[in-house]
């Protein structure tokens, strides 16, 4: 049975629609930080600790990766949400399934972000904390 990811538009109006490049730093003290950069804002989205990331070229993921007929949609719309929340996605069925039950335990959750040089796919038990900064 093949599965079908379902993408959800979330934090819709946190983060204003504009066309980002992504800065991502990731360690042991801060976690997962991800600076968005447009021209007319940055936008910082607090992950905190997070249980799994994975990090793809953008224009290496777009044409092999998300083949659906859902994301194909929200692609002709160049994913103008910028980040959403993916149910029964392959990288969170993944991380599910290496797991031993922690990833239903915490509640787990997976996020796409969709930026002009990166995609990023974030398992967490957390929302991020966003910071709309005005250039």
């Amino acid at each position: 049975m093949i599965r079908l990811e379902l993408w959800e538009k979330v934090f819709e109006g946190k983060i204003p629609k504009e066309k980002y490049e992504m800065l991502l730093q990731h360690g042991e003290k801060d976690g997962l930080v991800i600076t968005l950069i447009g021209s007319q804002h940055r936008e910082l989205l607090n992950f905190g600790a997070v249980s799994a990331v994975r990090m793809l070229d953008e224009g290496v993921a777009l044409d092999n990766l998300f083949r659906d007929k859902q994301i194909e949609e929200l692609r002709r719309h160049e994913f103008d949400n910028t980040i959403y929340q993916i149910w029964d996605g392959e990288f969170g069925g993944f991380i599910q399934k290496i797991s031993g039950g922690i990833y239903d335990i915490l509640g787990l959750k997976h996020y796409v972000i969709i930026s002009l040089n990166f995609i990023v796919e974030i398992i967490t038990e957390w929302e991020p904390n966003i910071d709309v900064i005005v250039n």
